[in-house]
């Protein structure tokens, strides 16, 4: 499959699952102890990766661009959420765009309205973000600090792969899930 139809299918089947998600339960589980709501939509939208293209790890270079499942926390308030995040393999992964996941549905960032920009800014911008599969030498995230709280989150996505597992369980004293860079994972209606 061309890389321009892997990406619409992907978008397809993301269309498909989030009009079947509460988006106020999902903001609750993403930002209490009981998280398992949010890992479970997390895994779908990883899953739904993994079955359109085959893998979980990119190549820089190998594709164009690509939208990745992410979890996204918010710098200044700690306000975490599940997302989309737009990169650009063909340009080492330069994020060009996300998709928030928030109680009030989905919000494009590049296109969103003066309330939604409002919310966006209250509680997320500026923000951080880890997305679920792996990227070859993606320099813009820093999965050497992965707070504990992302790495239970990512970790939902990855049960059949021990050594990921065994990556974002190492915590450091700062209560961070530190990820060896050899072993580092890379990441509506959406158009």
């Amino acid at each position: 499959m061309k890389e321009k139809d892997l990406q619409e299918t992907y978008i397809e089947r993301l269309n498909n699952l989030l009009p079947t998600v509460d988006f106020r339960k999902l903001d609750r589980s993403c930002n209490s102890t009981k998280n398992e709501y949010a890992k479970a939509i997390l895994k779908q939208m990883h899953d739904m990766f993994l079955e359109v293209y085959g893998t979980d790890y990119l190549e820089v270079g190998g594709y164009g661009f690509v939208e990745l499942p992410a979890v996204i926390q918010g710098r200044n308030t700690g306000h975490m959420g599940l997302g989309i995040v737009s990169l650009d393999l063909e340009s080492s992964g330069e994020h060009w765009g996300t998709f928030f996941l928030t109680q009030l549905g989905v919000i494009d960032q590049e296109r969103k309205t003066p309330a939604q920009a409002k919310y966006l800014s209250a509680l997320y911008i500026p923000y951080d973000y880890w997305y679920t599969v792996s990227l070859e030498r993606d320099h813009h995230v820093d999965f050497d600090n992965v707070p504990e709280k992302v790495a239970d989150l990512l970790r939902a996505c990855h049960g059949g792969q021990p050594e990921m597992e065994n990556s974002l369980t190492r915590a450091d004293e700062h209560g961070k899930a530190s990820i060896p860079e050899s072993e580092q994972p890379n990441g509506p209606v959406m158009k």
